[in-house]
């Protein structure tokens, strides 16, 4: 077993907590403490599968070759009644697993050597191409790469997408082709995106393909990689007996819209649907009596209901639910009307399963943690599913539709069940806006009631839930570290959308930039709102005597780094911050993010009349009012951050930066950190970081950083002292 340098920490007494007692998850097997290497290599289910006759499932594992310096992703293939789990291919990526229709095989998106391409892999390891597009067609953060797959390095990229008809006769597919790279005289609209590249990256064509048996593949359409919906998205197919339906982008909003297209099988060209073009969003699944599933609100109260074609409602009661994936994706329906519905639970911040019966009964399943990756046969009568909590390492689980069980098959990290679960509880709160929030508090090991304990609050957008350790809301911030360090750490939602029309009107403005909200109400209600959710948990927690209020900290990336700028440059709450790969609100963005600041600044950076709004948001405009100690760690040399960087040096503010690498120096880091060296680097910056501010405790392993944080702090303090 690898041992810990954390091994020394003295265990305290354990004792119920001031407040809502902590839950505390099942004792592990070995009882040790979490490391750096855990850290690291934490793996991640990235996909989950079921064979058609529901005795096997297979998933892809994205874990870390920390010889080679990079991800490896794993395809295990289980047998449910056995319960044996094994690998049977490995990938420096796999995405898009599926059960092949009409065999006993998978399909999966992966690079075996030749660019990603789509193969079918055998539960015998035996690895065969469906399509194996040629490519020159760079993918990645580098020179000469299409942007695209976080979590990886740069590799060619032939299948960018895929989806089998349900009888499996067919196949839409999407490939990337790159378009002649003469040099040429740009203008316009194509002069403002360069300059928000800071790597060269070649034109490209999205090319959208459909096979039948084995009929030559024809192309269906093309479109600029320009097109999101194209690009990322694959087009949204729809199948249906003689036709296929796709949609393309039509305007490139922050949500895009879509223009709908048909391909009758046969035909010889696609032809564009009446209507205007719409929001993306996906269908209404259907209901045990046939008709749609929806969520409906009415002021505070939320209810699942099911409206039939003639204009009747099953009501299944009040549930604060968020409907995930969209028709038959994320739904499952049998012959006798059971249905599974895959739902995020907004007040318990989990995921899990709905069971609907005709009768109107509707059952959450599981009664704790998350279920999420849920694959169902076609029947709908058994699925598969990861069940995983944030003290919780993911295992494989069987799920029986007509009953409502659910069985342990597999764990899918053995080596993270021996860690012992810190505890854990589940936490409710109002801010002083009127607006509901939670999140989770994570007790340092050994907690005792009556100590005041140095906290950190850790966030992004609504990430903080059910997971484990999951990069989308952990990223390179070592939260379960601190806690074995002796921190209170705080996982913190922003408020939900979803309580409030007026949230709900903000959120479509700042979407769809149609100004129905002006500017400042925008900032107020989106930002500020979630400054003050922090504030008036400190003051709860501090009233409860569970933290020190003179030991805070708050880190986040992307979206949680807005949080991060936001709060510290509208308060003082915090003694020391973490903002992670965002520049998001400075105003170096405008120029390419022109529709989003016209709703929230409502004009450029040099327009009179916005002036006020990014006086009143922007955070390089209110570096003055920063008392922080501000660190950024960075994929790529962001200008917004490198802005913000600036201003907070000029107003004598403590504040470092850090841009990590990537494998070459013609290649960046990905927004979320894939090179493992890095990812470790990171931890520990962001340890010393908060240990050095926030308990006076120097980095020993990096003296030179040690040395440049102590003369931060002695130049601010007589910077203070100046103008006191």
């Amino acid at each position: 077993m690898r041992t810990s340098h954390l091994a020394a920490i003295s265990l305290l007494t354990l004792a119920l907590p001031a407040g809502p007692a902590p839950a505390t998850a099942e004792r592990a097997v070995e009882g040790r403490v979490w490391t750096l290497d855990d850290m690291v290599e934490v793996p991640e289910v990235k996909d989950l599968a079921i064979s058609h006759d529901g005795t096997r499932a297979a998933y892809v594992l994205r874990t870390v070759d920390v010889a080679k310096d990079r991800p490896q992703y794993e395809l295990h293939v289980v047998d449910i009644g056995a319960r044996r789990d094994r690998v049977v291919a490995t990938s420096v990526l796999m995405t898009r697993l599926s059960a092949r229709p009409g065999r006993a095989t998978w399909s999966v998106l992966a690079n075996f050597g030749k660019g990603l391409n789509l193969y079918e892999v055998g539960d015998d390891a035996g690895i065969a191409p469906i399509v194996e597009s040629r490519t020159d067609v760079l993918v990645g953060n580098a020179d000469g790469a299409n942007f695209g797959y976080d979590e990886v390095g740069p590799m060619p990229v032939g299948v960018a997408f895929y989806d089998w008809s349900p009888d499996g006769t067919r196949l839409f597919y999407t490939t990337l082709e790159a378009e002649e790279a003469a040099s040429r005289v740009i203008g316009g609209a194509d002069v403002t995106d360069a300059s928000a590249q800071r790597r060269w990256r070649p034109r490209v064509r999205v090319r959208l393909h459909l096979r039948g048996g084995n009929d030559k593949p024809v192309e269906i359409a093309s479109a600029p990689a320009e097109d999101r919906v194209a690009r990322y998205m694959g087009a949204f197919p729809h199948w249906a007996s003689d036709h296929l339906d796709y949609a393309l982008q039509a305007v490139n909003n922050p949500t895009p819209s879509v223009w709908h297209y048909r391909w009758e099988f046969g035909g010889a060209k696609s032809t564009l649907l009446p209507g205007a073009p719409e929001l993306i969003g996906g269908d209404a699944p259907t209901g045990p009596n046939e008709g749609k599933i929806l969520v409906t609100r009415t002021g505070d109260e939320a209810r699942l209901i099911e409206r039939v074609h003639n204009g009747a409602s099953f009501d299944y009661g009040a549930m604060n639910v968020q409907l995930l994936g969209d028709g038959a994706n994320g739904s499952w329906r049998t012959a006798d009307g059971i249905v599974m519905l895959s739902v995020r639970l907004i007040d318990e911040a989990r995921f899990g399963l709905v069971r609907l019966d005709r009768r109107g009964k509707a059952t959450i399943l599981p009664a704790k943690d998350s279920l999420r990756h849920c694959a169902f046969t076609r029947d709908a009568l058994r699925g598969v599913c990861i069940r995983e909590g944030l003290v919780k390492s993911p295992e494989l689980v069987a799920v029986t539709t007509a009953s409502g069980r659910i069985d342990p098959v597999s764990q899918i990290a053995p080596h993270y069940v021996a860690i012992e679960p810190l505890q854990l509880a589940e936490r409710s709160w109002s801010n002083s806006f009127g607006f509901k929030n939670n999140g989770f508090i994570i007790y340092p090991r050994g907690y005792r009631r009556g100590v005041r304990y140095p906290a950190i609050i850790v966030t992004h957008s609504p990430d903080a839930d059910q997971r484990f350790a999951s990069p989308d809301l952990v990223w390179s911030y070592p939260v379960y570290l601190l806690a074995e360090r002796g921190y209170v750490v705080l996982l913190v939602n922003d408020p939900p959308v979803s309580q409030s029309p007026i949230l709900q009107k903000a959120q479509e403005t700042w979407n769809s930039c149609d100004g129905r909200t002006p500017p400042w109400e925008v900032q107020r209600l989106t930002w500020l709102n979630t400054v003050e959710s922090y504030r008036s948990l400190i003051n709860l927690l501090s009233t409860e005597g569970l933290i020190d209020r003179e030991r805070l900290g708050i880190a986040g990336y992307s979206a949680g780094s807005q949080m991060v700028n936001v709060a510290v440059t509208q308060s003082n709450l915090f003694k020391a911050a973490s903002s992670g790969d965002g520049a998001y609100l400075e105003p170096a963005a405008n120029r390419y993010l022109q529709c989003s600041y016209q709703a929230v600044y409502g004009g450029a950076p040099g327009d009179p009349k916005a002036m006020p709004n990014y006086l009143a948001l922007a955070p390089s405009y209110r570096a003055r009012y920063v008392t922080t100690p501000v660190l950024q760690q960075l994929a790529e040399p962001r200008v917004g951050a490198v802005d913000f960087y600036q201003a907070l040096q000029s107003a004598n503010v403590p504040a470092d930066i850090t841009l990590y690498p990537g494998e070459t120096p013609g290649a960046d880091e990905t927004h979320l950190f894939h090179i493992p060296s890095n990812r470790r680097a990171a931890l520990i910056e962001n340890l010393d970081w908060f240990d050095f501010w926030l308990r006076g405790i120097a980095p020993t392993s990096h003296p030179e950083r040690a040395a440049r944080w102590e003369k931060m702090r002695a130049q601010s303090v007589t910077a203070r002292k100046a103008t006191d």
